[in-house]
């Protein structure tokens, strides 16, 4: 009986970590036959992988296409396919698309995406599931369930602590959605649902979670209290013997980069009595929601109350107060999306001053209040000495923390990161190949084996047989991002081929299927 796929020639790179070594790979019925000196079986397709390199698809365990809204609306997820991504995790960040208990819920992730453009039309994670399948997405794909949405689900938009009752229904809620496929729990201690969630909270929703499922944790501070971050986490990952997952780790702001190192440092000592490990991406400049700069105390009570207060002269002139510090900091940020006029995006924060003649810190305030509240920023206050630091440790799985686009979304008046289109090449390309941080076969490790197990895939990850046929065949002397913050819609050199679940969904160029992924 004949192959579906046969990979001839190709470098191996298994994604376990081992040496790569040249060899055929036989695919039939959605997962890996053989891999050896197979000679010239019968086969549907063959793909000539000579001088090219041969992985695992990789796994986004940190990817915001839910969020962003853009899994809905883009299914076929083409900034991800086109870097070789076979898999994505959404739902991080305490903000996922269920459970609901009404459909406004939703606007937990208004911050992000425009909410007027999703229609809801489910409320459990069942039914979530459902709706996705009927769109067909082209990656595989997994959820975690958001804290700050199950906290929206009971209280709604008022900030306090939960009543026993109340409490009790979160758990609920939270049960239900592990049993109907959602693959662990999300944290947003950043944002302002999460900040006020009292210990006892956090710990009874995290004790809930088996073994094999996944916390994923946005620390509460990647600023002046990285470290006192990274430590509330440890305590919670002990106190409840879960597998934990830093997000998106990171120091911003150069005064606070000295403390990355020992952040680093204590997450490595942790890991030898804890399941930990922690998330990065290769860019200089963050996104980030612009409101969450400000002092916390203008965020409580949820974003008509945050316009509120910046609308107040009063207040306004204590945030300028508390701010004008950070000016220096601040004048670089780059607008890049939110409910504001276009002439505004790609535009930083300093010029717009120039231009309208006031001070940078009432210019972020004037920009939220245009925005009512709701605008998108990148932020250059990253090291990258501090990332090859992170990307050298053992702990570290990559991720884009990127929503999925396409080419058109060029002409949508607004600014992608380019973390959304070039960020697993980008570390094949400047830091494998250009620089020489980590060895290919270690950082193929860190997009496959590593999250696939952190997230509990079973039989993904991995070039083995009878594993699923997610596979991402590369050019390794030319393999290169082209994304940048001015122009971020463009695709990555050097993606030959990908194939999803044992069928070729890219291959010169062109994707040759849809709807090849999985709900996992």
């Amino acid at each position: 009986m004949a192959l579906d796929i046969l990979i001839k020639n190709g470098k191996i790179i298994d994604g376990l970590g081992t040496p790569a070594y040249e060899a055929d790979g036989a695919i039939k019925n959605g997962r890996i036959e053989k891999i050896g000196f197979l000679g010239d079986p019968n086969a549907e397709i063959t793909i000539d992988a000579g001088g090219l390199c041969v992985a695992p698809g990789f796994i986004d365990i940190n990817n915001a296409s839910d969020r962003y809204g853009t899994l809905l609306s883009h299914p076929d997820l083409e900034s991800h396919l086109r870097q070789g991504v076979t898999t994505i995790i959404g739902g991080n960040c305490g903000s996922s698309l269920a459970p609901l208990t009404t459909g406004d819920i939703i606007l937990n992730i208004q911050k992000w995406a425009d909410v007027s453009k999703i229609n809801v039309g489910w409320l459990t994670v069942a039914e979530f599931f459902s709706e996705l399948e009927k769109r067909s997405p082209m990656l595989n794909f997994g959820m975690l369930v958001g804290h700050s949405t199950l906290r929206r689900d009971i209280a709604r938009d008022e900030f306090r602590k939960l009543t026993e009752k109340e409490f009790a229904q979160t758990k609920r809620l939270l049960e239900t959605a592990l049993r109907q496929g959602a693959s662990g729990l999300s944290l947003g201690l950043n944002y302002s649902h999460a900040k006020i969630a009292p210990p006892e909270e956090l710990n009874g929703l995290v004790s809930i979670l088996k073994k094999n499922q996944l916390l994923s944790v946005h620390l509460r501070d990647e600023g002046k209290n990285l470290y006192e971050s990274v430590s509330e986490v440890v305590e919670l990952a002990k106190k409840t013997e879960v597998g934990v997952e830093i997000s998106h780790f990171k120091s911003i702001g150069r005064e606070n980069w000295p403390a990355f190192g020992r952040s680093l440092a204590l997450i490595e000592d942790a890991s030898e009595n804890i399941d930990i490990n922690f998330d990065i991406y290769p860019y200089d400049a963050t996104a980030t929601v612009l409101y969450t700069l400000l002092p916390d105390w203008v965020a409580v009570g949820g974003r008509a109350k945050l316009v509120e207060n910046l609308k107040n002269s009063d207040l306004k002139n204590k945030i300028v107060d508390e701010l004008k510090n950070r000016e220096g900091d601040y004048k670089n940020i780059i607008v890049a999306s939110g409910n504001i006029d276009r002439i505004f995006v790609g535009k930083t924060v300093g010029e717009i001053a120039r231009v309208r003649g006031g001070g940078i810190i009432e210019t972020i305030i004037d920009l939220l209040v245009a925005a009512d509240g709701k605008m998108v920023v990148f932020w250059p206050a990253l090291s990258e000495d501090n990332f090859i630091a992170a990307l050298k440790s053992p702990l570290s799985i990559i991720a884009s923390d990127g929503a999925a686009y396409n080419l058109n979304d060029s002409y949508g008046g607004f600014l992608a990161h380019p973390r959304s289109f070039g960020c697993f090449a980008r570390v094949l390309g400047r830091y494998v190949r250009g620089k020489k941080v980590i060895g290919l076969e270690e950082a193929v490790k860190k997009m496959t084996a590593l999250p696939a197990a952190k997230a509990n895939l079973v039989s993904r990850g991995a070039l083995k047989p009878g594993y699923f046929a997610d596979v991402a065949i590369f050019n390794s002397d030319s393999i290169l991002d082209t994304a940048t913050f001015d122009n971020p819609f463009q695709y990555p050199i050097g993606i030959h081929s990908v194939i999803i679940n044992g069928r070729v969904a890219l291959s010169d160029g062109k994707i040759k299927n849809q709807g090849l992924g999985r709900l996992l």
